[in-house]
């Protein structure tokens, strides 16, 4: 049923903030829905100071989409200074992923007759090879934290989990102690859409938990937190204290590239070379689907190609390649 009016877009960024809510969608996923959302009405009301819903087209998308492309980074970011050109492909695509939920739902609704951008396509993604953490620099970054401390013990503990397993830094953060099981060897942590998922843990990995439980977390937790990686003062972390100790660690061991989500690519292209298959990847990492998986096999492919260089039958067998030999009289 079509609604009558021509309702403003912030009116309607409001009702959709109200039913995505009320869907069971967690408070951090609605804000990141309002934020892109907002800077779109943002940009309309600059641009054209109509914000009714008739200036909601899949012309004035594009347009916005080409303004992503193009506009400085962080501009208007009360701390950050606006540098460079564009925003990143992947940021750009969010924004549109947005915009076109929220489209769909605006025709689900009522407020349109039709999904306005149906039609309207995703900016191609950018075919990056993804490189892990190597073996020298995964050592330089344990062997950077100073374990004497509680917190430093905690912090190692938890990056040899996130290597471990593969887990994101917000299921770090907000895991719970009862969902570690030592005997099955497992986590239970609860990804994004709020979808619970049990992931596999290393004998490592394992034992350093254990220990942190046994020896750290249980002299200075407070009795009513049940988080298990917890602060100084007992209580529990957040996702943004984990990544603050990331960019810290970064500046510290000289892995100017090291973030916390470097620990779930260089899990998953382990992984794989380590003879796990994308299936059972794709569950241990949460993916609804193999598109994100399949990126780790672009890296694993050049993996395999340099250890055929190493392990070649035929050049080990003719002098490595050296010397291919000459055909015999």
């Amino acid at each position: 049923m079509q609604r009558r009016g021509n309702p403003d877009i912030q009116e309607l960024i409001k009702r959709y903030e109200l039913a995505k809510r009320a869907e069971g969608k967690s408070p951090k996923t609605v804000k990141g829905y309002n934020e892109l959302l907002l800077s779109f009405y943002r940009h309309i009301r600059e641009h054209t100071g109509d914000t009714t819903i008739s200036r909601f087209t899949i012309d004035t998308v594009r347009e916005y989409i080409i303004y992503l492309q193009t506009r400085p980074k962080f501009q208007g970011h009360p701390f950050t200074p606006a540098r460079g050109n564009g925003l990143s492909i992947e940021s750009v695509r969010d924004h549109v992923r947005t915009i076109k939920a929220f489209a769909s739902w605006l025709y689900v609704e009522g407020y349109t007759r039709e999904n306005r951008l149906k039609n309207l396509k995703l900016p191609k993604p950018e075919e990056l090879i993804i490189e892990p953490l190597t073996e020298d620099e995964i050592n330089i970054t344990l062997n950077t934290i100073d374990q004497k401390t509680p917190v430093g013990r905690r912090n190692y503990v938890m990056v040899v989990l996130m290597l471990d397993t593969g887990v994101r830094a917000g299921e770090t953060a907000n895991a719970e102690l009862k969902n570690f099981k030592p005997i099955e060897g497992c986590l239970k942590v609860m990804g994004k859409g709020k979808k619970e998922r049990i992931v596999p843990v290393g004998i490592v990995a394992q034992t350093a938990l254990s220990e942190y439980i046994t020896y750290v977390r249980s002299k200075i937790a407070k009795p009513d937190c049940n988080r298990l990686f917890v602060s100084e003062d007992g209580g529990p972390i957040t996702e943004n204290t984990l990544k603050l100790f990331f960019s810290r660690l970064s500046k510290k061991s000289g892995i100017t590239r090291l973030h916390a989500h470097l620990c779930r690519h260089t899990f998953a292209i382990n992984y794989l070379l380590n003879g796990g298959d994308i299936y059972s990847l794709k569950e241990i990492l949460g993916h609804k689907t193999l598109e994100m998986v399949n990126r780790y096999l672009h890296f694993t492919k050049a993996q395999i190609t340099a250890r055929h260089r190493e392990f070649s039958p035929m050049d080990r067998i003719m002098g490595n390649g050296k010397n291919p030999g000459k055909p015999k009289n």
